[in-house]
């Protein structure tokens, strides 16, 4: 692994915990940044870099570092673990596919749904089995798809949009250089 992917992956690893502290209103739901900075990790950083540099994420939290709330038994947990699928898979496209706006917007909605796919399931059998709440599918719909998704449409767009302006700036700085 070269230095700069190492301060790279370390990089992103901060941004991520960041993200989590920043949050704008809306009025459905307050956005943080920190899935911005995941699917980026993974369009800027390329497929393997950006999972990596979500793992240094997650194992500084579970090493008790306050960069994320709560343990692996807090319902949203299965989103964080999410985080490495959305990392990866937003890497993959952006590594497979031409390099384009839409691309890197594709990309960063995939990886979003990763996140979706692996925190959805989780949050459900966390509040059944362990909190001994069941919520039904009609309330997991509403509360985790529909009202967060317009919000990460847009976080989606603005990472294509700063991956299109950092290979602007940087082109030889990516892992995947077509």
């Amino acid at each position: 692994m070269k230095t700069k992917y190492i301060i790279l992956c370390a990089l992103f690893a901060a941004l991520i915990a960041i993200g989590t502290h920043i949050r704008i209103p809306t009025p459905l739901l307050p956005l943080t940044l920190q899935t911005l900075f995941v699917v980026l990790s993974g369009l800027v950083l390329g497929k393997n870099y950006g999972a990596i540099s979500v793992c240094v994420y997650i194992g500084a939290g579970l090493a008790g570092l306050p960069v994320f709330t709560g343990s692996v038994l807090n319902p949203t947990f299965g989103y964080i673990l999410g985080f490495i699928g959305g990392a990866w898979i937003a890497g993959y496209i952006a590594e497979k596919f031409s390099p384009r706006l839409l691309t890197w917007i594709a990309g960063a909605l995939a990886g979003i749904a990763v996140i979706y796919a692996a925190g959805i399931p989780y949050y459900y059998l966390m509040s059944k089995y362990y909190i001994g709440n069941e919520l039904g599918a009609k309330t997991l719909l509403i509360y985790f798809v529909l009202m967060p998704m317009p919000g990460d449409v847009v976080k989606s767009i603005a990472a294509g949009l700063i991956v299109q302006r950092l290979r602007a700036f940087f082109p030889d700085n990516f892992t995947w250089k077509r």
